[in-house]
Parts: C-alpha cells; structure tokens; sequence
C-alpha cells in the first residue's frame, strides 16, 4: 500500500482511512497530532494510488496478508511500537492490526469504526454465489436498487441521511465498481472482537472510540455495544456531529483528550 507522511513527531501512528476517501484525510488531523506523531497514512486498495494486480474475485486478502504487509513497513522502517488511526472502514483493519499486533500498540483512535458490528447483508453479497452474482449485476444494472431504495426512503424505513448517502457513494458505474471491488477485497478481515477487548484490558493500549450523534451509517450505538467490554469507560467519545468526522473540529476534541493546550 502506498501512503503519505503527516506530521513529524517522534511516535508513529499508522492511519487507514474510510472508504472513497485517500491518504490525504488525516492531513486535516495535523494540527493536534501532527507534532506528537509521525503518521503514516496509508491508501487503503482500490483508493488513492494502492493497487491490486490479482483479479479481485480470486484474491483472498485475510489477517494473515495484513499481518505481513504491516511487518514489512515496520522491518523497513525499524519501528518497535506503533499507534493506530482510523476512520469507517479503516476502523476494521485497525480492530484486526490490534488482534494482530497488541504487544506494540500505544494509542488507538477510531472515528465511527466499521467492524463493531457483522453484517449478515454484507456476508450474503460478498461470500454467497447468489449474492456477488446479484452484486455485480448491480453495478451495470442498479435501476431495481435505486427503485427500492426511494420507495423505502418515502415509507421511511430507509432514512433521509442513509438515502443521501448511498446515492452519493453509488451514483456512478465506477463508483458501483469500487465499492464492489472494495468489500470482495476486504470480506475476510473480520476480527474478533471478544479477542481485541481481551488485549484492550490486559495491555497498556490507550483506546479512544468517536462516533456521531447523529450518525446513521455507524451509530454510537455499536459503540456502546463494544464499550460493555472494556473496562476504562472514559474511552467512549460522542461528538455532536454525523458520519463525517475527520474536519478541523475533531482538532480540539482531540487536543483535550490527548492533554494538549
């Protein structure tokens, strides 16, 4: 994976960012991290400039794939120890990275992590025949999807704030092609989260979950959820805000959080 360097502290924190977003994000996290942390902010597969060869459908990226890639940045790099930031589906990896890696963990900061919660929709369309057949179709073919999807926003099942969130993400082929290439790319890094609490309480991890009040992509609910777990209770962070949470407030948020004047 390709990344960019932010910052220039003495720490390094490794940042995975959502998707549709690139590297670039966390740049606007510089202010209140940038003179602690060195952040190496990766561009996750099918973002930015990282790319794949393998045709996806036959590629099995897992833990193990994860585990090597970031053992070879830390063995070219000599890094010890290391933080973790992300943001949405960054938050996945990064609750895999902690699994994989807890003995050389600091800091941990998740801004409305996926993977809190597992998707029996999201097994259907990228593990099941049935359902990465009826995937694919939708991306040339989303008349149907579009159709369902006004008809459930007017009932009100769907909301306006999901509404105009899955149009914006899917509103063109290509933007269909990367989220399909996307979610078949990562469908097996699905940690274990009674695991990732286990090394949360037992080591010296410093853990800071945010999530929007008025998110309903990744509520703070699955926060809250996942919070049960963990024991230091000052780790949950809801911010008066929706989905989109990396933009220059979080600087403040943060600055108070880390100590910093």
């Amino acid at each position: 994976m390709t990344f960019q360097v932010i910052g220039n502290g003495t720490q390094t924190m490794l940042a995975f960012h959502g998707f549709g977003r690139d590297g670039t994000d966390f740049k606007t996290l510089e202010p209140s991290l940038g003179n602690d942390f060195t952040i190496i902010s990766f561009d996750l597969f099918h973002h930015g400039t990282s790319e794949i060869k393998k045709n996806n459908e036959g590629t099995e990226f897992n833990a193990a794939d994860l585990k090597e890639l970031i053992n070879q940045y830390l063995l070219i790099h000599h890094t010890e120890r290391f933080s973790l930031l992300a943001y949405s589906l960054g938050g996945r990896i990064s609750l895999q990275l902690i699994e994989l890696f807890g003995d050389k963990i600091d800091t941990v900061l998740l801004f409305a992590p996926d993977g809190l919660k597992y998707s029996l929709m999201y097994h259907f369309i990228t593990k099941t025949k049935l359902g990465k057949t009826m995937f694919k179709q939708f991306i040339t073919t989303p008349g149907l999807f579009f159709f369902l999807l006004k008809l459930l926003n007017k009932t009100g099942i769907v909301k306006n704030s999901v509404f105009k969130f899955l149009n914006l993400q899917l509103d063109t082929q290509t933007k269909r092609q990367r989220v399909f290439d996307t979610h078949l790319f990562f469908r097996n890094i699905h940690p274990d989260l009674e695991h990732v609490k286990a090394i949360i309480n037992t080591k010296p991890i410093k853990l800071h979950l945010f999530f929007g009040r008025h998110d309903t992509i990744i509520p703070p609910r699955y926060g809250k959820v996942f919070m049960k777990g963990i024991n230091d209770k000052r780790a949950l962070h809801i911010l008066d805000s929706g989905h989109h949470l990396i933009k220059d407030s979080a600087n403040e948020v943060l600055k108070k959080i880390l100590n910093k004047p």
